[in-house]
């Protein structure tokens, strides 16, 4: 009779896979490292997607309530810097265009203007993800639109 703590031969590994474990974890390693900076970087790209369009949305509602061309210019990038702050490599960039009866007017007629459109760019670093393929930096920009209040003296 074998005692209970001896294995029959039958049932012990054979030596010659030592050391397959490392080998796998070599070849799987780099694969991994590599998942999980795509997916950061997919997440920093929708991050900075998401904060551009809400920056966007703050920057026409600021802009919507102004007296003047001018001060809607004024708020608009204020409203932006606030919600970008030092997101942007420069700060961000706000383009305010007028429309009456849906075709664009100019900054002069802003008393009888009836939306308003903003446009808000901004310059985003992504150099950590270089190594993956992404730019250094890119520009991402969103643009949206509001009605003038009308109960707002532009006149």
């Amino acid at each position: 009779m074998t005692p209970l703590r001896q294995q029959p031969r039958r049932l012990r590994r054979p030596g010659g896979d030592r050391g397959s474990m490392a080998v796998e974890f070599v070849v799987a390693a780099p694969a991994l490292v590599l998942l999980l900076l795509l997916v950061s970087a997919g997440g920093q790209w929708l991050n900075l997607t998401g904060k551009v369009g809400s920056a966007t949305r703050d920057a026409v509602r600021a802009a919507s309530v102004a007296r003047t061309f001018a001060d809607a210019q004024a708020n608009a990038q204020a409203a932006a810097q606030t919600d970008l702050g030092s997101t942007c490599t420069g700060g961000p960039a706000t383009t305010v265009r007028l429309f009456q009866n849906g075709a664009e007017v100019g900054p002069g007629n802003f008393a009888v203007a009836q939306d308003i459109d903003v446009t808000v760019s901004c310059v985003a670093s992504l150099a950590v993800f270089h190594v993956i393929g992404f730019p250094v930096s890119q520009t991402f920009a969103d643009t949206a639109a509001a009605p003038l209040d009308p109960f707002v003296d532009r006149g």
